[in-house]
């Protein structure tokens, strides 16, 4: 749950993508109805062209049902809310899992679509994926952490209260093993599989086929940022994700992406666990 003030912040932050984003499928639409020639949204390795306007439709509808079920926290709920155990992180595990699962039953069986081309695993180039997570993850390591403190140092400054995410300080207040293992678990395999199939996958792959790349990795990736529901934490996973984005727009495969989201995850586990101690 969040507190009032994060709430604030980032419902009101979703409500204006969301309008962002509808006054640029407008204006691309207007856009390429003034200029047919014009094709920004085919460009590059990621395949856009199989979505439709059914795939728009269930992306808004994914939007509206988050923006609405987003609740501050009540005062006497407080510690109970915040309390993070074993089976929240089992529940939350699933429940990506359940998302995960669905949206590719709907994009096989609904849409008639092959969700292994449209994310580029059918043909895996290994080498060429390996090489830019090896370039990336460098990148990533040192511009996110980088970005990470500096926006921690400037949040500081007017919100000295702001809490760590709640499943990064449930892990580092824990001794149970049992506890860490499925923050892990969930961190480094169910959180790459489900995030990136939902948001490099499908919503970027959506918003590029009305749009264009730019801007879908700009929207989607403050899209993921948001769904995090931690305001210290809205500018490094934007980053991140556009980060994401790029390495799945150069090698086409949304298994760089995903490896590349592990990676990611795990370092900062070790890090949560020797560096911070």
């Amino acid at each position: 749950m969040l507190d009032v003030y994060s709430y604030g912040v980032l419902h009101d932050l979703a409500v204006y993508v969301s309008v962002a984003t509808a006054v640029a499928l407008f204006g691309y639409r207007m856009l390429r109805q003034m200029r047919p020639e014009v094709s920004w949204n085919h460009e590059g390795s990621v395949l856009s062209r199989p979505y439709g306007a059914p795939d728009l439709l269930v992306l808004a509808g994914i939007g509206l049902v988050f923006i609405l079920s987003m609740q501050p926290q009540k005062a006497e709920g407080a510690a109970a809310a915040a309390a993070v155990s074993d089976s929240t992180l089992i529940v939350g595990m699933i429940f990506n899992l359940i998302v995960c699962a669905g949206l590719l039953l709907y994009l096989f069986q609904l849409r008639g679509l092959n969700p292994a081309e449209l994310f580029g695993l059918q043909q895996v180039h290994w080498r060429s994926i390996m090489f830019t997570v090896g370039v990336f993850s460098l990148i990533i390591l040192l511009t996110i952490n980088l970005a990470s403190a500096a926006t921690q140092t400037w949040l500081q400054g007017f919100w000295p209260d702001l809490e760590p995410q709640e499943t990064v300080k449930a892990f580092q207040e824990s001794d149970g093993i049992g506890f860490k293992l499925l923050v892990v678990l969930m961190a480094v395999v169910i959180a790459p599989l489900a995030e990136e199939t939902m948001f490099r996958g499908f919503v970027y792959g959506v918003l590029k086929r009305y749009t264009d790349a730019p801007f879908a990795a700009l929207a989607s990736s403050l899209m993921f940022a948001i769904i995090h529901l931690h305001v210290g934490s809205l500018l490094p996973l934007w980053m991140l994700a556009v980060l994401f984005c790029l390495a799945y727009e150069i090698t086409g495969c949304l298994l760089a992406p995903m490896i590349l989201h592990a990676i990611f995850n795990g370092v900062s586990i070790l890090a949560m666990m020797f560096v911070d101690k």
